[in-house]
C-alpha cells in the first residue's frame, strides 16, 4: 500500500501465511523476502493457502467463461507487492454536475493482461446549500440487545445523516465502542460493522442480562460534546430508569442532549415500518431530496466490465457493462462505497478505459442529467510492475470493509478464512497509511488513517479470522 514500510507484525503475518518454494527472509526494516534466484522478479499473492510467491515467468492462464451464469473467478489472487510496500496512493477521477460530485478512486492503473479486476472508491457529494440542508449533527447510537431489526433500524438512522454529521455507535450490554466517533458519510463501513458485531455474539438474548446504560450513556455524551452542534442519543431498544440511568439522562439533558427510544423488536405484528418511520421523526433527514434514481454504468474498452460486489447500493449486470444503482441523494449528503469491477483479458501494452456514466433525476433542473468521466489504465503482463503500481489508500479501505464482511469476494472469497483471516493485514495496512500521512502532511489521508484503525480496533482483535 504505502512508501511506509509495513512494521515487523505485518512480516510475521506474511511468514505465517506464507507458502513460497523457500523460506521467505525477514529482513531488520521489517520486509519480506523470499529466496528466490538472483535476478528474478514477481510479487506476492494473497490466495487460500496464504501468501505465496508469483514469478513473473509464471505466466497466469486467463480464465474464459462460457456463460453470463458462471461465477466470476480472477485468474490469481490478490496481489501484493514482493517487499510488503505499497507505494502508490490513487489520484480521483471526478464525475460533476450542477449540486453532485461523483469521485472515483481505482485501486490500479495497470491491470493484468491476463484478465481480473479492479477496486474502485466511489464518494458521492452533494453540497449544502443555504436552505436545503440542516447543520450537521453529532449523533450516539445505543444498541440495547440484538433484537431482529437492529441493522434496519440502524441503517435508517444513518440514511438520515449526512457529510456534516458525526455518529457513534455503541453496545449497551457492556459499554462497548461498537463504531468510534466518524463521519456520516462512512454508513457502509458502520453498518457493515454493526453487523459484523452482532453476528460475533457480543450481545446477548439474555432477558436478565446485566445492563451497562449509565456507563454507555456518560460515553456516549463525551463522544457527542461539542459547542454549538446538536447532540442526540437514539436508543435502539429500552431506556432502563435505575438510578445512575436517571442521573445521567438528566446530566444530558440539561446540556441540550435530544433522546429517543426505538424498540428492537416488534410490539405487535407488522409493526417494522412504524418503527422505522419512529427512527426518521427522531432523527431529521440532513437536507432536501435533490436527485433521485442516481446510478452509474461501468463500461470497458475493451468490453465487458461488470460490477460484481459493491459495499452499498445495488450492483445490477448488463451484457457489456455493469451498474450500481445509489438510489436518491439530499442535499448536504456524503457517502462512501466500495465496488470491484471486472477486467477482461487483452494484450499487454494496450490501453483500457473505465467510461464511468452517471444517471440522475435532477429535480431542481427537472428531469434526466447524464454526465461521463474515463477513467484511463493500461494492460501490463509484468506482475511485480502491477504490484508495485497499486493504490494502498484503496486497498486500505477495501480490506477493511473485507474484514467486516461487508466485501466478502474481494480478497479471495471465504477461503481465506482458512489462512486466518484478513483483519490483521487490513490493521497493519491502515497503520501504515496512517505514517504515509504523517509524512506526506495530508490531513485527509491522516483522517482515514485513524478512522480505519480506531473501527478496527473496536470491532475486534487481530487474531481474529473472518
Amino acid at each position: 500500500m504505502l512508501r511506509a514500510t509495513l512494521r515487523s507484525a505485518f512480516t510475521l503475518a506474511l511468514c505465517a501465511f506464507a507458502c513460497a518454494c523457500s523460506r521467505p527472509y525477514v529482513g531488520r526494516d521489517g520486509t519480506v523476502s523470499f529466496n528466490e534466484k538472483s535476478g528474478t522478479h514477481g510479487a506476492s499473492v494473497l490466495t487460500a493457502n496464504g501468501v505465496e510467491y508469483r514469478d513473473n515467468r509464471d505466466m497466469p492462464t486467463p480464465i474464459l467463461r462460457r456463460s453470463p451464469d458462471e461465477p466470476f473467478r480472477a485468474p490469481v489472487g490478490f496481489i501484493l507487492p514482493q517487499d510488503g510496500r505499497f507505494t502508490k496512493t490513487s489520484r480521483p477521477t471526478v464525475l460533476a454536475s450542477a449540486g453532485l460530485a461523483i469521485v472515483l478512486r481505482p485501486s490500479d492503473t495497470r491491470l493484468p493482461s491476463w484478465g481480473g479486476e479492479v477496486l474502485v472508491r466511489v464518494d458521492i457529494v452533494a453540497p449544502a446549500t443555504d436552505g436545503d440542508a440542516r447543520w450537521g449533527e453529532n449523533v450516539a447510537i445505543l444498541v440495547d440487545g440484538d433484537g431482529p431489526d437492529v441493522t434496519a433500524l440502524a441503517g435508517a438512522a444513518f440514511a438520515q445523516l449526512a457529510g456534516r454529521d458525526r455518529v457513534t455507535l455503541l453496545d449497551a450490554r457492556d459499554a462497548h465502542v461498537i463504531v468510534p466517533m466518524m463521519p456520516a458519510s462512512h454508513r457502509s463501513m458502520a453498518i457493515a460493522a454493526l453487523s459484523h458485531y452482532l453476528a460475533r455474539g457480543h450481545t446477548t438474548t439474555s432477558a436478565q442480562a446485566p445492563r451497562m446504560m449509565g456507563e454507555t450513556l456518560k460515553k456516549a455524551g463525551l463522544a457527542i460534546a461539542s459547542s454549538g452542534v446538536t447532540q442526540r442519543v437514539l436508543v435502539l431498544g429500552e431506556l432502563p430508569m435505575g438510578r445512575e440511568e436517571l442521573a445521567e439522562t438528566e446530566r444530558l439533558t440539561q446540556r441540550g442532549v435530544q433522546f429517543g427510544e426505538v424498540p428492537t423488536r416488534a410490539t405487535r405484528p407488522d409493526d417494522l415500518n412504524e418503527r422505522l418511520e419512529a427512527v426518521r421523526t427522531l432523527i431529521p433527514q440532513a437536507g432536501l431530496t435533490k436527485f433521485r434514481d442516481v446510478r452509474l454504468t461501468f463500461q470497458g474498452t475493451p468490453a465487458p466490465a461488470h460490477v460484481i460486489e459493491a459495499s452499498g447500493g445495488e450492483a445490477r449486470w448488463a451484457l457489456e457493462a455493469g451498474e450500481l444503482v445509489l438510489g436518491n441523494v439530499r442535499a448536504g449528503e456524503s457517502r462512501t462505497e466500495m465496488i470491484r469491477v471486472t477486467v477482461p483479458p487483452w494484450v499487454a501494452g494496450e490501453a483500457f478505459t473505465f467510461t464511468v456514466s452517471a444517471h440522475v433525476d435532477d429535480l431542481d433542473y427537472g428531469g434526466p442529467r447524464d454526465f461521463v468521466a474515463d477513467v484511463p489504465c493500461v494492460y501490463d503482463d509484468d506482475i511485480e510492475r502491477i504490484a508495485k503500481s497499486r493504490n494502498g489508500d484503496v486497498i486500505a479501505y477495501a480490506s477493511a470493509m473485507a474484514s467486516l464482511r461487508r466485501l466478502d469476494a474481494a480478497f479471495t472469497g471465504d477461503d481465506v478464512g482458512k489462512v486466518g483471516g484478513l483483519r490483521r493485514i487490513a490493521e497493519l495496512q491502515a497503520s501504515s497509511m496512517r505514517l504515509l500521512a504523517r509524512e506526506t502532511k495530508d490531513a485527509a489521508m491522516q483522517e482515514q488513517a485513524d478512522l480505519l484503525v480506531a473501527l478496527l480496533s473496536a470491532t475486534g482483535t487481530s487474531s481474529e479470522t473472518r
